[in-house]
């Protein structure tokens, strides 16, 4: 005989559960209970049923509602970090002096007082995902730490490129955008005091 241990059921199995009891109680199938004891139980147990699935309903909704607060809190902080370092970046890549820094709140590191010549980056590819989230890669040709990487982008063949993204990086990730819209990237390095020449481009969800 398989036993069932009610206290493991989930909310709504175990309304469902109680709202059979009540009827059981009111009937004469546990004759072994007196009946007015049956009544009393009934009347006890009464809308707690009912109750308890309203009650698991709303909590689902405020589970479903906190996930999707705390997943776009997530997304919205992502963003803004992304954001201040491309300020910071481009202080960097600008040679800025310590005091703009400092009104900002950002650290400054001294700058390395020798020049350095930016490379061209090369072979930039780019992928797009149904998801809305492009991926590029490309060769930098650069020393490490000497440059930042501008990325340029224009949405649509027919309109001007505008810079995007910077990244110390040789790669990068667009988010979100558009699947199945024209993007084209294309990405240059630029030094405290020098800049190089763009790299190829590179074309998603468009034909080059």
């Amino acid at each position: 005989m398989n036993i069932m241990d009610f206290r493991r059921l989930r909310d709504l199995d175990l309304a469902g559960f109680a709202t059979n009891v009540i009827t059981q109680l009111g009937g004469s199938s546990m004759a072994a209970i007196d009946s007015h004891v049956s009544t009393a139980l009934a009347t006890a147990i009464g809308s707690l049923p009912a109750t308890l699935e309203t009650e698991a309903a709303a909590a689902a909704v405020a589970r479903d509602a906190s996930r999707a607060a705390v997943a776009q809190k997530n997304q919205t902080r992502r963003a803004l970090i992304a954001l201040l370092k491309q300020v910071r970046d481009t202080l960097v890549a600008n040679n800025a002096p310590k005091d703009e820094y400092a009104v900002a709140g950002f650290d400054y590191q001294d700058q390395v007082p020798t020049s350095y010549t930016a490379q061209d980056p090369t072979d930039l590819s780019a992928f797009g995902y149904s998801n809305g989230v492009i991926t590029m890669r490309f060769a930098g040709n650069n020393k490490p730490g000497r440059v930042v990487y501008e990325i340029w982008r224009r949405h649509g063949d027919t309109v001007g490129w505008s810079i995007h993204g910077l990244t110390r990086r040789q790669r990068y990730v667009d988010t979100p955008v558009t699947p199945g819209q024209y993007y084209e990237y294309k990405v240059r390095a630029v030094a405290a005091r020098s800049a190089s020449n763009f790299s190829n481009t590179a074309v998603v969800y468009g034909a080059v």
